[in-house]
């Protein structure tokens, strides 16, 4: 039986965070990836520091052995980090704090096509990939369907202040 395809990516977030922002608190930064691994292995990669996946571009030379299905790990860098307002330097974590079941799992938004309407943990859902938390695999179970998906940043010196990091990021098709 044909296996889902894997593939790791490394995000590394930066950012400061500002107590008496023009809007109240607020954490601003940036995060990019880059791919890691993929199995089965591929000559380049189909990820740009954006976060656009294009999974359309992963040829799949062998489907006795690979479906079209693809689980995406997300590593998050130990070199994130956010600045705090007295200008410390602190690291940043995979939130908790905003999820579409919120259990302990990690944060990651996950959206229908539309972008709007929260994704059925039936069809996709995001666990811990490791035991310090900082991987969060995604495991589509719909292979028909396209999700959007969000990971979430918190600050855990800035009384776990967190955020969305965007653009939201696609299972397949063009990113």
């Amino acid at each position: 039986m044909p296996q889902d395809r894997t593939l790791s990516i490394l995000c590394t977030f930066s950012g400061y965070y500002d107590a008496n922002g023009p809007a109240g608190p607020g954490l601003y930064g940036s995060i990019t990836y880059s791919q890691q691994a993929s199995n089965p292995p591929m000559v380049g990669s189909i990820v740009d520091p954006t976060g656009a996946i294009n999974v359309g571009e992963w040829t799949n030379s062998d489907p006795s052995s690979w479906n079209d299905r693809v689980d995406i790990t997300f590593e998050l860098s130990s070199t994130s980090s956010c600045t705090l307002q007295n200008g410390q330097t602190t690291s940043v974590i995979w939130s908790i704090n905003m999820n579409n079941d919120p259990n302990g799992e990690p944060a990651m938004l996950l959206m229908e096509n539309d972008r709007i309407t929260p994704a059925s943990t039936s069809e996709v859902e995001a666990s811990w990939g490791n035991q310090s938390q900082t991987q969060i695999l995604v495991d589509d179970k719909d292979e028909t369907k396209d999700y959007y998906f969000r990971p979430g940043i918190m600050v855990p010196a800035a009384n776990d202040y967190y955020i969305s990091c965007d653009p939201p990021l696609v299972n397949r098709g063009g990113g």
